[in-house]
């Protein structure tokens, strides 16, 4: 009987490898094209590293496959032994290693994951834009509540790294080092089934192919092996986390050397620096403050780039003067861009819009909304002051096609509390259904705002 299970789970084993090759591991929405009768589908965007991980897996269990025939025909070892230091190897490599590699240095898909994340976290949190309209649900002035900005307003897709060795990796920062290796809000949003199968398949390749007795009853030689495998196994797996977390104790030390220089006057020296942090951790030329510090710098030693127009708008908009901090941002969503630059201007120009949308300049932030959310229509934090801007103005074909993009982007995310948003989105548009007296349509979005709220 427990071989007969064995081979059940070596058949599961292969079949989720099966699955992990079919499937997308990890894919994070980036916009959306019109379908029929009003729907639209989601365009998405993979990170370069999972297609050099889907062919190590496919080398390694050949590898092992190959192997194992071949030690089995000489007589030195089982083939089972193979098998299993394959399944430790990629274990290691796509449950560690995969997530670390693509959240550190697929900066652009990384960075818009976590910026989306974020974007959620301002409409789901106790303080946010969902629980704020159900306070005041029953009031007839509901469409009058603000839309609440996205903070923090300084961008991180992780932790900036603060860990200078291996002797400042302690308790205190686990949170901080689960992010660090890939783990992050972000990473957890947009994961899929492909990335699992491969986890699982990997840890049950591991156990249905240990060199037990028979693979049914193990002596005490046989418990001993599997006790030295089991420490290598875990051994082997911190060292791992130490290896991915290598660049992030580098890009830390380069960090702290380009404050050292920009406080002893040696600005070229930090921008060296910051280069340097960059190169180690590529998603950190998306950080906010890292941006604004090299703006700064550019600036010190006179060097003109979109970066330091970054710097100043930032600054303008914190000092007051937003209508020129817009007109700056507004300029810095040209295409010809750096992607971290747009990608900041767009957060800026976003955060201008709906300070427009509060002071009641519906009108100059509906115009801005419009372009933004065609600038990128995955922004869900767009698109939700865009309902409300339409609502305000009674466009009802323009809020029906917010509302279907919302929900089209809301369903590729994970997080259990998006169905109260989807929900409220379609509440908000029976309501102007119901000013223009569609009775039809009307009930559909009564029933659409029910059926996401039931379990």
């Amino acid at each position: 009987m427990p071989g007969l299970v064995l081979r059940i789970a070596r058949v599961v084993a292969f079949a989720l490898f099966g699955v992990s090759l079919v499937f997308h591991w990890f894919h994070v929405p980036v916009g959306v094209q019109p379908k029929a009768h009003g729907a639209y589908s989601t365009i998405f965007e993979e990170p370069p590293s999972t297609l050099p991980f889907k062919l190590l897996l496919i080398v390694v269990l050949v590898s092992a496959w190959w192997l194992g025939r071949r030690l089995k025909r000489r007589g030195s070892v089982s083939w089972a032994t193979p098998m299993t230091v394959a399944g430790s190897i990629l274990f290691s490599g796509i449950g560690i290693v995969y997530p670390a590699f693509t959240m550190q240095r697929c900066a652009e898909v990384s960075a818009h994951a976590g910026w989306l994340q974020q974007q959620n976290f301002s409409l789901i949190v106790s303080v946010g834009d969902n629980f704020l309209g159900q306070e005041y649900f029953y009031e007839p002035g509901q469409p009058e509540v603000q839309v609440n900005e996205v903070l923090p307003r300084s961008f991180q897709a992780m932790p900036t790294p603060s860990v200078l060795s291996v002797a400042d990796l302690h308790l205190t920062k686990l949170q901080h080092m689960f992010i660090w290796l890939g783990l992050s809000p972000g990473f957890c949003q947009f994961v899929t089934w492909g990335w699992f199968s491969a986890a699982i398949g990997s840890l049950l390749l591991v156990i249905c192919f240990m060199p037990l007795k028979g693979n049914q009853r193990s002596g005490p030689g046989d418990r001993r092996s599997l006790y030295r495998l089991v420490g290598v196994f875990v051994f082997s797996g911190f060292a791992v986390c130490l290896a991915c977390l290598f660049p992030i104790m580098m890009a830390a030390q380069e960090l702290k050397r380009a404050e050292a220089s920009a406080n002893k006057g040696s600005y070229p020296e930090s921008l060296r620096h910051l280069d340097l942090a960059e190169k180690w951790v590529p998603v950190l030329s998306y950080h906010t403050d890292l941006l604004y510090q090299r703006g700064w710098l550019e600036e010190k030693v006179g060097l003109q780039s979109p970066i330091r127009e970054v710097y100043s708008a930032i600054r303008e908009e914190e000092e007051g003067f937003v209508d020129r901090a817009a007109q700056e941002y507004a300029a810095l969503l040209n295409p010809d861009n750096p992607k971290a630059v747009r990608a900041e201007a767009y957060r800026g120009a976003l955060r201008l819009a709906i300070k427009d949308f509060n002071t009641g300049l519906i009108g100059r932030a509906a115009a801005v909304l419009e372009r933004l959310t065609t600038i990128d229509p995955s922004s869900v934090k767009a698109d939700y002051a865009m309902q409300l801007a339409h609502l305000r103005e009674f466009r009802k074909t323009q809020l029906e096609q917010d509302v279907a993009k919302f929900e089209t982007i809301y369903e590729c995310f994970e997080s259990p509390e998006k169905s109260p948003l989807v929900a409220a989105a379609h509440r908000r548009l029976a309501d102007l259904e119901f000013d223009y007296h569609d009775l039809t349509k009307l009930g559909d979005e009564m029933r659409a705002a029910v059926t996401p709220l039931t379990p």
